[in-house]
């Protein structure tokens, strides 16, 4: 081999090689290894591509051009190839029977001849309900400051006035059901303007001169102190003479209606309302935020505005993908030099994903494509680039040995290249494919659809790209830019003065020397070829030229696939008819051995500077005792602290945040939360126990459909109107209202101001309304019977026909029907608010017209029931860990329950509008995250020690992937993330990503012809240290690019893919270098093929012996 050391002299001198036998006699075997690999027969393959390159180079790029073809057919003929919806995130579980619930309770009216219960003389007007979904919460915060003073109220007025002032403003606004004038804001300001004067005469100081009386008037008056205290904060400091609070709220209100245009949950009353808003409204809103200062601060919310936002900031993040790729392929061309090479590089990776997609919608018959997928393309990005560097770097390296022929040169680059990218590959498709054994749409998709493009991108990599290195080195690698030609022509000039002058074409190599290379082209008009200037130990020998076409006597060996004439002296041999020191003559058998040496001398000073810093300096710091020293403890040191970072990763117990933290949106959601006494009704869970229908029959949906909710189904067996039926409901309505007070609290069940607990029962306020009846001297309390029922009607002759009512049986239709229309008044009640929706009606036989309108039907059956319980459970901050005894408590309850009911309504469950649901999502995905560590760990010891054949290797590559591993999810607690949606997904992923250097590194140790560590780590280094930082870098500058990103999602994701590939960097290049040079296999050590074989020795000799 070439050494590093250096004699120096005023002339070429020879070095005497050193009288080591055994470390000559270890060389020359190594040297005699490597060139039976050189000399070995290639692959079929590249014996094809070296054969006919450009025909392979076009059939391999028609293939990939094949699959846009194939798309645009496929998208002609009208098939769904790009199932998009990024308006849904599909997390359900339906192996819980609370998602089929909650969809059976919102499909509730899903059956034919539903009645629809309508007011034909309504007093709620044109917008007289309040829209939750588009009014909009205004916060108003000082950061530790006192909102409450004459000059914050004041800009609080101001900011309400202009808000109103928007011409959009009375398009929207909830009304008055009277005058359906537009309400004031829900304020704190209508303490002081006069609405509440009536109460208290205190209450009427629109100047704000008496800021804490009025308040704490408010405070203490029965009449508002409840609905004062949703604009206190907490710490909140009110006396008479004093108010101090640092931040207070209102609502912009915007209303809705039962019926109408305006209907309240009609999708087109939504889109209507968000034009309104965006017309003038939301600009005014964006402009109070920017003028934000330190002292007042303004932020606002509204559900409408903000999906409608994210939507399109989601767009907008996702053009990072973009700046992503421009970045990987400015890298690829600066690592390669080539557009030709990083241009179909950036193609291949991009058609891989297109022909991943026809393998995911047409094949696997996918049917939902969202935001996840999108993520694929970054993480596709890194790894291809990966692969290009790792197989483009060992194609290079292979320029600097001679080879038989071309052939023979591309199949030893592929052969060190495919088997470390099929076994990155191979990892990290695993790693995405756990992900599909759960249960989650979103993330079982996302990972199936992930493993596909990886092994999809590989396939392409080692059948496309060969093609296109092997007509770039034929076709292309010569050419120069047109920019780089005066440069170039300097250089020819140079040389050909050189050439005139005479210099001889002598070159003394020797085994221990200090050389220094120019590759230079030859003049004009002079032999084809390129001309390598040496100096020899400080001596320059100039004009040694490496021919670019084949010799016709083969007399100095082939490299690279062309002939390499080298004329002169080689370790004191005679060249071109000169003595050598000893006199010894090269002849015929030994020359293409010289040869071989002079090109690799030659060439070693020609690799590319990262190469060389690896080899040689890198590789000297990494092995020095001091480095070992002082590296071991470090890296312990990092991943001990890590490590127990991560052992204080808590779950994600607040609802799912889709901006950064310092997005207004995100600001207000959390003071929502966090900052006041009072939350917003909306925030807390209602149950509903639920009589009469079944959870949803989801047999015929499409596994991966996102919009199935499956078949509605309903309890035949529901009977509320036997006498025991009805006494049983009652009194199941009454247990509640006995409950003690730690049985409210263990049930987390709200009360109102009196202490008693909020629960919708209708027995209790139906029997409340019937008994305030007077019609005829009747007793109309519940339980009802067929007598009562045909007395009510018979006295109410003006609504009711009673013939044939005699055999009619669902008695409690009647009274809850005329309970709902308040005596068919038409007029809206507190009740109907209330108990309409819960409660449902079908047509019978029996059914009739009443004779006052013919809209209403009576004589009905009562399809549906059910019984709301508001509690204080707040469902944006509730975690798997208290969220699901809570569930279980009151899956218990009901359960219990329902065994004391009679037939006919001993059959309710219990259920939640998202709630129970999302709570044991969260746990899903925190079981997924550690399974999808422990599998992706767990298979990659096996795959590695059988990869690289050694099991010592294996467990040292697994215990840096380990490290990797434990840090990355030690960096979560630390950038104050909790185990929610979006990390437990990312960890899924961290060990299919931390694999790829390691696996390079360890596949380079292993194919080192040395038998010690230390040669084998400087080839490791030599050959896969370049490609891996080269392929870290790309990854991290990829990610970078994601930090930009508004959406908490895309952010976070590039800050989890920046965390793993710096760690998996440094714990590659890093610890694993570091422990093999100092642990590492040498000779056979860790062997499996010679642990096989002497095992299979051992058996046989034992049987011989039998």
């Amino acid at each position: 081999m070439i050494s590093d050391s250096v004699v120096r002299g005023s002339s070429p001198v020879k070095v005497t090689p050193s009288q080591d036998s055994n470390k000559e006699g270890i060389q020359d075997e190594t040297e005699e290894l490597e060139r039976a690999r050189r000399e070995k027969k290639p692959f079929f393959y590249c014996r094809l591509v070296a054969k006919y390159p450009v025909k392979c180079f076009v059939i391999t790029l028609s293939c990939h051009i094949a699959m846009v073809i194939i798309s645009g057919i496929l998208l002609a003929t009208g098939f769904n190839l790009f199932p998009t919806n990024f308006e849904k995130l599909p997390m359900e579980l339906y192996d819980i029977p609370y998602r089929v619930r909650d969809y059976a309770w919102q499909d509730k009216d899903s059956y034919s001849n539903k009645i629809k219960r309508t007011l034909s003389q309504q007093v709620v007007q044109e917008r007289g309900l309040f829209s939750v979904f588009s009014s909009i919460d205004l916060f108003y915060d000082t950061d530790g400051g006192n909102i409450f003073t004459k000059a914050n109220l004041q800009r609080i007025h101001n900011i309400e006035n202009d808000l109103a002032s928007s011409t959009s403003y009375s398009s929207v606004c909830m009304t008055h059901n009277d005058t359906l004038a537009c309400k004031p804001f829900k304020s704190v300001l209508r303490y002081f303007d006069g609405t509440y004067k009536q109460v208290s005469a205190t209450l009427d100081d629109p100047n704000f001169n008496n800021i804490a009386a009025v308040l704490y008037e408010a405070f203490t008056n029965n009449a508002t102190k409840e609905d004062f205290q949703f604009f206190l904060p907490k710490g909140y400091s009110l006396t008479a003479t004093h108010a101090h609070g640092t931040i207070t709220r209102s609502i912009l209100r915007v209303g809705c209606s039962i019926n109408g245009s305006t209907k309240c949950l009609a999708d087109t009353w939504k889109k209507q309302a968000l034009t309104y808003l965006k017309d003038g409204i939301q600009t005014k809103l964006k402009k109070y935020v920017d003028e934000s200062t330190d002292d007042f601060k303004f932020y606002f919310f509204c559900t409408n505005l903000w999906l409608s936002d994210t939507l399109k900031q989601a767009i907008l993040d996702m053009l990072c993908a973009v700046g992503s790729m421009l970045f990987i392929f400015c890298f690829m061309l600066f690592h390669t030099r080539s557009f030709w090479i990083a241009g179909f590089a950036i193609l291949s990776i991009l058609l891989s994903f297109l022909g991943t997609n026809i393998i995911y919608t047409g094949v696997i018959d996918f049917q939902y494509f969202g935001f996840f997928h999108i993520l694929s393309i970054f993480i596709i990005l890194g790894i291809g680039a990966d692969d290009l560097f790792v197989f483009y770097d060992n194609w290079r390296l292979t320029a600097f040995s001679t080879y038989p022929s071309l052939a023979h040169r591309l199949s030893d680059a592929y052969s060190k290249s495919v088997l470390s990218m099929f076994i990155t590959s191979l990892t990290t498709a695993v790693a995405f494919f756990s992900s599909s054994i759960f249960s989650l749409l979103a993330t079982r998709s996302f990972g199936i659809f992930s493993g596909v493009l990886v092994i999809y991108n590989y396939m392409s990599v080692i059948i496309f790209f060969p093609t296109v290195i092997t007509v770039y080195h034929l076709k292309f690698e010569q050419w120069n830019c047109p920019c780089c030609r005066k440069c170039k022509e300097k250089e020819d000039e140079t040389t050909s003065e050189k050439t005139k002058t005479g210099v001889t074409n002598e070159v003394f190599v020797i085994k221990e020397l200090e050389l220094t290379v120019e590759d230079t082209k030859l003049p004009k008009g002079g032999t084809n070829g390129s001309v390598v200037n040496v100096t020899v130990n400080g001596n320059p020998v100039s004009n040694i030229k490496e021919k670019s076409t084949l010799s016709s006597s083969y007399a100095n060996g082939i490299a690279n696939g062309k002939s390499a004439n080298l004329n002169g002296h080689a370790n004191g041999f005679i060249a071109n008819g000169k003595p050598s020191a000893n006199g010894t003559i090269i002849t015929s058998e030994n020359k293409n051995t010289q040869d071989s040496l002079v090109v690799k001398a030659l060439h070693k000073k020609k690799q590319k500077k990262l190469t060389v810093f690896f080899r040689d300096y890198y590789l000297r710091f990494i092995t020095n005792k001091i480095t070992r020293c002082i590296a071991i403890p470090v890296y312990a040191v990092v991943v001990a602290f890590l490590a127990y970072s991560a052992s204080t990763l808590q779950p994600d117990n607040e609802e799912l945040q889709i901006y950064k933290k310092s997005h207004f949106y995100t600001k207000a959601q959390n003071k929502e939360l966090y900052s006041f006494v009072k939350n917003v009704d909306d925030n807390l869970v209602k149950i509903y126990i639920v009589w009469g229908i079944s959870e949803k029959d989801r047999s015929d949906c499409h596994f991966s459909s996102v919009d199935c909710r499956g078949n509605q189904v309903y309890d035949s067996s529901f009977n509320p109107n036997p006498l025991d039926n009805q006494l049983a409901l009652m009194s199941f309505c009454n247990s509640f209202y006995s409950m003690s007070p730690s049985e409210l609290s263990m049930y987390k069940i709200k009360t109102d101001i009196s202490g008693n607990p909020e629960v919708a029962c209708f027995t209790r306020d139906l029997d409340t309304y019937l008994k305030s009846l007077s019609i005829g001297g009747l007793n109309l309390s519940l339980p009802w019977d067929s007598a009562r029922m045909l007395s009510f009607m018979n006295a109410q002759p003006t609504y009711y026909d009673p013939t044939g009512f005699s055999s009619y049986t669902d008695w409690l239709s009647i009274p809850m029907q005329y309970w709902m229309y308040a005596g068919y008044s038409g007029n809206y009640t507190a009740d109907y608010g209330v108990y309409n929706d819960l409660f449902g009606e079908e047509k019978t036989t029996f059914s009739k017209q009443l004779k006052t309108d013919n809209s209403i039907y009576y004589g009905n059956k009562l399809k549906y029931l059910a019984v709301q319980v508001n509690t204080t459970i707040n469902k944006r901050i509730t975690g798997y860990s208290t969220g699901i005894p809570l569930i279980e408590k009151w899956e218990k309850l009901i359960e219990n329950k329902m065994k004391t009911m009679p037939t006919g309504v001993n059959s309710a469950v219990q259920l939640t509008k998202q709630t129970w649901h999302w709570i044991y999502v969260l746990k899903k995905l925190a079981d997924n995250a550690l399974l999808g560590i422990v599998i992706g760990v767990c298979l990659a010891f096996p795959i590695l020690s059988l990869s690289t054949m050694n099991f010592v290797i294996g467990f040292l590559a697994t215990f840096s992937i380990c490290c990797t591993t434990v840090c990355v999810i030690g960096v979560i607690p630390l950038a104050g993330w909790k185990l929610g949606l979006l990390t437990s997904l990312n960890m899924c992923l961290v060990v299919g990503l931390a694999v790829d250097f390691v696996v390079h590194l360890a596949e380079g140790y292993t194919l080192s012809l040395h038998k010690d560590r230390y040669n084998r780590t400087l080839d490791m280094l030599e050959e896969m240290g370049s490609s891996v930082f080269s392929g870290a870098c790309t990854t991290l500058g990829a990610a970078l690019f994601m930090f930009a990103a508004e959406i908490q999602f895309f952010m976070q994701f590039g800050v989890f893919m920046f965390c793993t590939i710096g760690f998996s960097l440094i714990f590659s290049l890093g610890l694993f270098t570091l422990l093999v040079g100092l642990l590492g296999p040498q000779n056979n050590t860790g062997n499996l093929k010679v642990l096989f074989q002497k095992c299979r020795s051992r058996c046989q000799r034992t049987d011989s012996k039998r």
